[in-house]
């Protein structure tokens, strides 16, 4: 059969087809929702009715697209002559974007993937009207490219070939261009993602977002780029269908789910996931024990004022360097079921949160960064202390609130950033020191160091034991270039993702009494009036986090107070770690987060008050004055006070009216 011939066969063939089955959808978007612009078509429904039919639609979709669009007109029960746009759904011919390639030009595909970025909304001819130059007639020529305008080829009165385009009495339709990259689940880790270029037109502009996973469906066409004059794939977009975020793509069988409920009674599951995170790297069990509750996440919650409350747990490493924190990212990267790996140094363009940049016509789009990409994954940053200053800014909302509010270039909009962020930063001055406070050590702000649920600090201590033990792991691994793994990292994923899928844990009455007691008497309850503050309600909600993640590790659907008292131990590491104040004895939570400690608090207090002093009697108080009574009355070095006055100049308490004295402000 010709062409032509299948096309009559084929609009009649619609005809029936919209005048039987999708009768009722037909007359409800004609009579009542006259303003709607597309009529959507279950591929299923079409296959039933006529299976040649829809398989044409897979061969030649231009074609069988068109004769539904005419089909629609000539069935049009009103007479209005309706111009419909027919989108089909539940495409079976579905494709990876790491395989849609040339042999596919022409055809009807579907593909998954994560919207990276959108272009501008622009104008482009549909019809031009365009009037000849000799006579005055007009001539309408219907528009195929967005790049080139065809002319009439002669005026039918005149006989004439010089034609000017008539630009307000022509005919437009919207159009954008947007760029989609492969679900990240799809990637085995450190592999590059392949990418799509898209054409939305008419209805379908504006109505995707970077960040976004969805499936589309659309004609694979290609066109010639004017600079390069290389060959390059496009998909023109028919449907757009949102995806729901979860795993259900990593293709758990009957089989891996037997396995899993298996190891979810094992009692000793958390020890084997727990052996099973980055095993190649020995030791830190914390950190590990950490990392496993991480990948599985607490349970996010929407509360009546719609107040969201995030489930995803943050984790800061900070440590000496050459002690494994990139491999423990780079590992996580690989057994995390949706993650991005990244680093703080190397982010560029749109970095990890978003950037407004320009696109190929000069106009401004909006592109995804890791965050954005990450979203409902992991998201491992290495080197988080290097990263840009405007991604510094934007990282404090995307942390907490979990999105990321862009204004730039006229672009206003807000992504989402709902991803756990596992991070990695080295000591400002090389190694650690624990006397001095964890943000005078990273060059971070104290609002996103506040963020990170747990802060871990690896310190590399010589120590015989462990360095031998340490030394013989390594040559181990180097000898067989083998790893012992209790859970393999392929049912691991599984399990997450199945974890992810089937629970959301709620807290037991036994649990809530176990937090509970615990932030009361950690808090004090108001003993010492000018005690610190140990802990506050972040951290508590911090604990909730992680108690649900060891519920989850476990396939439970209630957090139990073994749970809970597993997060508490973990947290309490941390503040041991990171909150010691050497000077009180106790754990100060403004050194965690970065703030001034209440020691340090009450030794400037101390400063400005013999400044005070001073100052009544001598007007000025000098230096070596004020040294000798810091000395005898506080015990304070001159290193200690100097740094002291150092603070308060800068903080524009004190100044120094002449060299060696000082005056408050």
């Amino acid at each position: 059969m010709n062409s032509t011939n299948k096309a009559k066969t084929s609009l009649a063939k619609f005809e029936e087809f919209f005048s039987t089955t999708y009768k009722d959808d037909v007359f409800e978007i004609l009579e009542k929702y006259p303003d709607e612009r597309s009529l959507i078509v279950d591929y299923n429904d079409l296959e039933m009715f006529d299976p040649d039919l829809a398989d044409l639609l897979i061969e030649k979709p231009e074609e069988v697209i068109a004769a539904s669009q005419k089909a629609i007109k000539n069935i049009d029960p009103l007479m209005k002559d309706a111009e419909l746009n027919i989108r089909f759904k539940n495409l079976t011919n579905l494709v990876d974007l790491s395989v849609l390639l040339s042999k596919y030009i022409g055809k009807f595909v579907a593909a998954d993937g994560i919207v990276r970025k959108t272009d501008e909304i622009r104008p482009r001819i549909e019809t031009g009207v365009f009037e000849c130059r000799g006579c005055m007639r007009l001539h309408e020529v219907e528009q195929t490219s967005s790049n080139i305008i065809l002319e009439p080829s002669l005026c039918n009165e005149c006989g004439g070939r010089s034609f000017r385009l008539l630009q307000e009495e022509s005919k437009y339709i919207d159009t954008q261009t947007a760029r989609m990259q492969e679900p990240l689940e799809k990637l085995s880790g450190g592999t590059e993602p392949k990418q799509m270029l898209l054409t939305l037109e008419d209805d379908l502009v504006d109505t995707l977002n970077p960040g976004d996973k969805v499936r589309i469906t659309g004609t694979l066409k290609t066109f010639r780029e004017e600079r390069s004059g290389k060959f390059k794939n496009y998909l023109y977009v028919n449907h757009i269908e949102p995806l729901e975020q979860e795993f259900e793509e990593l293709d758990i069988s009957e089989e891996d789910e037997e396995k899993i409920l298996e190891l979810s009674k094992d009692p000793h599951i958390h020890d084997k996931i727990i052996n099973s995170t980055a095993p190649s790297i020995r030791g830190y069990r914390d950190v590990k024990e950490a990392i496993s509750l991480q990948l599985f996440g607490g349970a996010v919650k929407e509360l009546g004022d719609g107040t969201h409350l995030r489930g995803d747990i943050h984790i800061l490493i900070v440590g000496d360097p050459g002690i494994g924190k990139s491999q423990m990212l780079k590992y996580v990267s690989k057994l995390a079921p949706r993650s991005v790996y990244t680093s703080g140094k190397g982010t560029s363009g749109a970095g990890l949160t978003a950037a407004a940049v320009r696109d190929e016509l000069g106009g401004w789009s909006l592109e995804a960064g890791a965050l954005v990409l990450g979203d409902k994954g992991n998201v491992c940053v290495d080197e988080l202390d290097k990263m840009r200053s405007e991604d510094r800014s934007a990282l404090h909302e995307a942390l907490e609130q979990q999105t990321v509010s862009i204004a730039k270039a006229g672009i206003m909009a807000t992504l989402n950033t709902r991803c756990s962020v596992l991070a990695a930063a080295n000591p400002k001055f090389g190694r650690f020191d624990r006397y001095k406070t964890v943000a005078d050590q990273i060059d971070l702000p104290a609002p996103i160091l506040s963020r990170f649920d747990l802060t871990f600090v690896i310190e590399d201590k010589p120590n015989f034991e462990n360095d031998r033990k340490l030394a013989q792991h390594i040559l181990k691994t180097h000898q067989n270039e083998s790893v012992d793994y209790e859970i393999e990292p392929d049912l691991l994923r599984k399990y997450i993702g199945y974890a992810h899928n089937h629970c959301n844990p709620k807290l037991t009455d036994e649990a809530t009494k176990v937090l509970e007691d615990f932030y009361v008497e950690v808090r004090g309850g108001g003993i010492e009036e000018d005690a610190p503050v140990p802990i506050t309600a972040r951290q508590l909600e911090a604990i909730i986090r992680l108690a649900e993640g060891s519920a989850k590790l476990q396939l439970k659907n209630e957090v139990g107070a073994d749970d809970a008292l597993r997060a508490i131990r973990l947290q309490q590491e941390c503040l041991k770690q990171v909150g010691y104040d050497p000077d009180t004895g106790k754990i100060d939570i403004d050194k965690v987060e970065g703030r001034t400690p209440r020691s340090d608090r009450d030794k400037l207090n101390k400063v400005v008050e013999e400044i005070a002093k001073l100052e009544e009697l001598e007007n000025t108080a000098p230096i070596s004055t004020l040294r000798e009574i810091m000395k005898d009355e506080y015990e304070f070095s001159e290193e200690k006070l100097d740094s002291i006055l150092k603070q308060l100049k800068n903080k524009g308490i004190i100044y120094e009216p002449t060299a060696g004295s000082y005056k408050r402000t």
